[in-house]
């Protein structure tokens, strides 16, 4: 078991054993009918477990600083807030709250920029590697900018909305850890980098023709 040195040993392994059992609940929710109590009650579980986890990585991220696990934490946050409230009307309520998290989102990238740009340009990291981390925020909310733009077809669009928020945020919750224990593992970084940017659209291609998008009334 890796040393949750120089970490507090209780908060490491409370974050470890919620984001475990935040991805069991992911597959469960991926792999059982939309809508069915068992669908619900993993979905609702893999939520709390994916806030309890960036809390957590905040605490633990205060003792030492990872900008990609900061990103990791906080767009996970907004991945499935986002997809939680897709399910929802479209009160102004709701959509003030998802136009709140659209800023936030930017706000997490533009202060993982002011991270990574001067690493980049002192030759410290390579370009790609922020360049990759960043690929899954950028998507999602270029996903917000479509989603806006189509309010009017908001009840054909939610459930897929839903779906692929949900995928992704189950994406960042599998490269974070990796990210860590990559070196004991000896798993190579072009993996961890780019592995979720290849098998999120795909369980995405495969889940989503299960739920259509709905025809419009005239």
């Amino acid at each position: 078991m890796a040393s949750s040195a120089p970490f507090d040993p209780i908060s490491y392994y409370l974050h470890i054993s919620v984001g475990i059992v935040g991805l069991l609940a992911a597959l469960i929710a991926l792999s059982t009918k939309k809508g069915s109590r068992v669908h619900i009650f993993a979905g609702r579980t893999f939520a709390v477990s994916i806030l309890v986890v960036a809390i957590s990585s905040l605490v633990l991220l205060s003792v030492r600083m990872a900008p990609p696990l900061l990103v990791a934490a906080l767009t996970s946050v907004y991945a499935v807030g986002t997809a939680l409230l897709a399910l929802k009307p479209a009160t102004r309520r709701i959509r003030t709250f998802e136009t709140g998290f659209f800023i936030f989102e930017i706000g997490v990238v533009l202060l993982f920029l002011s991270f990574a740009i001067p690493q980049v340009a002192a030759g410290n990291i390579p370009l790609i590697g922020p360049l990759a981390i960043l690929a899954i925020p950028i998507i999602l909310l270029a996903g917000d900018v479509h989603f806006f733009r189509n309010a009017d077809r908001r009840a054909a669009l939610r459930i897929r909305r839903h779906l692929a928020r949900m995928i992704w945020a189950f994406a960042i919750a599998v490269r974070a850890p990796l990210a860590e224990v990559y070196s004991q593992l000896e798993i190579p970084i072009p993996f961890i980098l780019i592995g979720p940017l290849i098998v999120a659209p795909m369980l995405i291609a495969v889940f989503l023709p299960r739920y259509p998008v709905a025809s419009q009334p005239r």
